[in-house]
């Protein structure tokens, strides 16, 4: 657990609070090192590079005359910097550490002599010396108060558990406000998922965040032999699980060229095996019966919406007038009114990150699924739309083709409305609904939150729209979208 300040006498004092500081890391991490000389920012920098990669502490050296070193961690680079020759703000831009900030771990040294340039979320941490000790003084600021007190409160969960736990390791998270951590023991690993932080943006489509959804979907699935993470224990005040381990083998990683097929085919037949069966809107569970809300054409609308609150802006410069959204509306409208109105459970957010390839389970359950909460009841193509334009990965034509085909050699037409001659008109249709939804989600992150994490992946989307555009499915909108942003959806 980090605490405010530390008393170190040795070596062994400070590895002690860099592996205290090390988890608390993850990209766009930001650790300052403030000191007299001689205060000791370089050991300590050195120690969490150490905790952070592996590192051997003698091939880590002080970056006080190159500026700057950086490392490397499971593909996240760890950038390690000194401000003691630096003399301007220039110098700062010359090294493009504004980026940094954004894409790595950054660890920096004499960072207040550019105080006014650091970003707002840091962990600081000042050194004084006294005779016989040095006194750090640990300062986390902006979202790492969070950071800091979300761990406090893990540790305190397990610990009421009575978990002999060796390390606590917290996972990089997606767009959510949901954080996870690995426990680890020395026979097992186990997933905590935290979900006591609360948006502050107001979600118009009435999904909730809360614990009990997650629990009361993930006993329905399992039910209908889905494969889920097992729940192990909750706490319900906190808002805090403890759920089984399912490994590290996300579709997001392991995805190749020559892998797909054995990546995606159980993945399919998930969707299939879902699609078999008659749901009820009222799942039962041990949990209490829990209601599926309809996807029907007002979340449709609220979640267009997002694109021309937050995408329009974005791109230029000001609000959309009253009467340029009402236009769109109405063709989004348009496009809505040629979905059938078949339903079943639909997971929603069906797509690499949240999906795990299991290689000692057999047939669909190979395909693991960890997020699921915001499962409703909704159009059964959906879930395949976000398989196939998926957001973070690129799911090229071929591809794409393929597992199209795969989906449609068995899925139940007779159990709905449309038949395999209208299948991509459906196809299309949410598929356009669902990625400019994407791009106004990850606009807004940028708009609203600062976050430009996500601004990388919306080349991918708004190709999977051109795409769609090409198709003629939905040619008052391609029109619409070619006229309102010309250089971004020319086809």
């Amino acid at each position: 657990m980090i605490h405010s300040k530390y008393i170190s006498q040795n070596l062994s004092d400070l590895e002690k609070l860099s592996k205290e500081l090390a988890p608390l890391l993850n990209e766009g991490g930001v650790v300052t090192l403030n000191g007299q000389i001689g205060a000791g920012k370089t050991t300590l920098a050195k120690l969490i590079i150490q905790e952070l990669t592996q590192t051997p502490l003698e091939d880590i050296v002080s970056p006080t005359f190159n500026l700057y070193h950086t490392y490397n961690k499971d593909n996240l680079e760890i950038a390690h910097y000194d401000f003691y020759r630096i003399e301007s703000e220039m110098e700062l831009h010359e090294i493009d550490l504004n980026e940094s900030f954004t894409d790595k771990i950054c660890i920096i040294e004499w960072a207040d002599k550019f105080r006014d340039f650091l970003p707002k979320d840091r962990i600081e941490i000042f050194i004084k010396c006294t005779k016989n000790e040095r006194v750090y003084r640990i300062n986390p600021l902006g979202k790492f108060r969070e950071v800091v007190s979300n761990r406090a409160k893990i540790e305190n969960f397990l610990g009421g558990l009575d978990i002999n736990f060796t390390e606590l390791q917290r996972l990089p998270g997606d767009a959510s406000k949901r954080n996870y951590y690995r426990v680890m023991s020395s026979d097992n690993t186990m997933i905590v998922m935290d979900a006591t932080q609360k948006s502050d943006i107001k979600n118009k489509t009435g999904l909730t965040n809360e614990i009990d959804d997650f629990i009361k979907i993930q006993e329905y699935l399992n039910s209908i032999d889905v494969r889920v993470p097992k729940l192990i224990v909750r706490n319900k005040i906190d808002n805090i699980i403890l759920e089984e381990d399912l490994g590290e083998y996300s579709y997001t990683d392991m995805l190749t060229k020559e892998n797909y097929q054995k990546l995606y085919n159980p993945a399919i037949k998930t969707l299939i095996h879902i699609s078999n069966i008659n749901h009820p809107k009222n799942i039962s569970t041990k949990s209490n019966p829990h209601y599926l809300k309809e996807f029907d054409l007002n979340i449709y609308l609220n979640e267009a919406e997002i694109f021309i609150d937050y995408y329009w802006p974005f791109i230029h410069g000001k609000q959309c007038n009253a009467d340029k959204k009402q236009e769109f509306t109405h063709v989004m409208g348009e496009v809505y009114s040629n979905l059938t109105n078949d339903k079943t459970l639909m997971l929603r957010d069906f797509h690499s990150p949240n999906l795990l390839f299991l290689e000692n389970e057999n047939g669909f359950r190979k395909c693991a699924v960890i997020d699921f909460q915001d499962a409703l009841f909704g159009h059964p193509l959906y879930d395949l739309v976000s398989l196939t334009n998926d957001a973070r990965i690129t799911i090229d034509e071929y591809q794409e083709k393929y597992l199209i085909g795969l989906y449609k050699k068995d899925f139940p037409f007779n159990n709905f409305q449309f038949d395999s001659l209208s299948f991509m008109q459906q196809y299309h249709i949410l598929g356009v609904q669902r990625s400019i939804k994407i791009l106004g989600i990850f606009a807004r992150l940028a708009i609203l939150e600062a976050n430009q994490n996500y601004l990388v992946h919306m080349p991918r989307i708004i190709c999977y729209i051109k795409r769609i555009m090409q198709s003629g499915s939905i040619q008052e909108l391609a029109c619409w979208l070619n006229q309102n942003f010309k250089e971004t959806f020319n086809v």
